[in-house]
């Protein structure tokens, strides 16, 4: 699929919830909001009210939006007994200090109105190019139709196999500034399988970022495409794929504390994404909690059988909004090489093998800093973190314009 010298970035596109769509044309925003909280409401057992502003609706697990897409329309329910390590919680949500969900409900944001039906304009200013870690980067302005299209820049590590099965990080948690509402920093893995050319690509990725919802709070997200960003899939629970099963936390959630420049670090509960070898799904669990799964039959491309490539690491969108390179931040805004204390990490790297194992990234992984005199990558190793590296930077400055 590529060769030594390449290494592939996967973006998410924000792709829209469409089962609202009629033969009569699609509705207004607020008519599709509206019809979208009439059945999310119907299925909610609980509200909470999170400090952020959040509403959380508490809905009945049985009644999620997963089960609206026509690939589940007869599945059944899994339960969540993986076999995956449990991990220590470093950190929380913030609407958990307002209550939790009831049993066998799901926690679910109520969207806004963007949320649900900005599709043509996100994914035109999302959508992913691909630029290859040895090629000379064309930091000119992308146009498509009368919309800029965004330079994707990022700091990542890569293994290539023929069978991965899962794969497992730990990221320091941050909020770096955003300097343009069509730009957007994350911290993140991606597990990949199929072609970087045409509609031939799966992936299920998961971590942080600070714009999903534009108010500027990190939150942790997930995300999937089963067509290469084109028209499948979507962030969080936007649309029907994943299955949601656990009570305690919310996907698109704020979270809480963060870590502070020279001062004492922060880490988003460890994530793992790995199949499942029975049923094929894939889990996601955030610290000691299986959040839920997508299921095997939602891919194509790959992923209903394995991923061949395991991705973790920040990335960046610049639109040169004021004639230059952006001031966005990926990570702390701090370069790699400040270390400890002072740049964003991504720690205990491990992917899940043919046996089903969790088993130690090796230290010669690939890695690569699209613009390193923006952002910057800085591998490391020790006992306790294992196979690890600092990542991130601040954009626009003296050597980057």
């Amino acid at each position: 699929m590529r060769t030594e010298a390449m290494l592939w970035v996967c973006l998410f596109s924000y792709v829209t919830i469409t089962i609202f769509c009629t033969a009569y044309g699609k509705p207004t925003p607020s008519v599709a909001r509206t019809e979208y909280l009439r059945r999310l409401n119907e299925a909610t057992l609980r509200t909470i009210e999170s400090p952020d502003g959040d509403v959380v609706h508490c809905v009945d697990r049985a009644k999620q939006p997963a089960f609206d897409h026509p690939l589940l329309s007869d599945h059944v329910l899994q339960n969540s007994n993986s076999t995956a390590r449990p991990s220590t919680i470093f950190g929380t949500q913030l609407w958990h200090s307002q209550g939790r969900c009831p049993e066998d409900t799901v926690p679910i944001r109520r969207p806004s109105d963007s949320d649900l039906l900005d599709r043509q304009h996100q994914t035109r200013s999302y959508r992913r190019l691909n630029y290859t870690a040895s090629s000379k980067r064309n930091l000119s302005r992308k146009l498509m139709g009368n919309f800029a299209m965004p330079v994707h820049e990022y700091a990542v590590g890569q293994i290539d196999h023929t069978s991965i099965y899962g794969t497992y990080a730990i990221f320091n948690a941050w909020n770096p500034k955003v300097q343009d509402p069509e730009e957007m920093s994350i911290a993140q893995l991606w597990l990949i399988s199929g072609s970087f050319y045409g509609p031939y690509l799966d992936t299920v990725e998961a971590g942080w970022t600070p714009d999903a919802y534009k108010d500027y709070n990190t939150r942790i997200f997930i995300y999937w495409t089963n067509d290469n960003y084109k028209t499948s899939g979507c962030r969080d629970l936007h649309c029907p794929g994943f299955v949601h099963v656990s009570r305690d936390m919310l996907l698109g959630g704020t979270i809480t504390p963060l870590s502070k420049y020279g001062g004492q670090q922060f880490e988003m509960q460890p994530v793992a994404v790995w199949k499942d070898n029975v049923t094929g799904n894939w889990w996601l669990r955030v610290g000691s909690t299986n959040i839920g799964y997508w299921p095997a039959r939602l891919f194509k491309n790959g992923l209903q059988n394995k991923a061949s490539v395991a991705q973790w690491g920040g990335e960046i969108t610049n639109m040169f909004a004021k004639g230059r390179h952006t001031s966005t931040q990926m990570g702390s805004g701090h370069f790699s090489t400040e270390g400890g204390g002072n740049a964003a990490y991504v720690r205990s790297l491990q992917y899940v093998d043919s046996t089903y194992s969790f088993v130690s990234v090796p230290k010669n992984f690939r890695f690569a800093a699209s613009n390193p005199t923006c952002y910057s990558i800085t591998p490391y190793s020790t006992t306790y973190s294992g196979t690890s590296f600092f990542f991130g930077g601040p954009g626009y400055n003296p050597q980057c314009h």
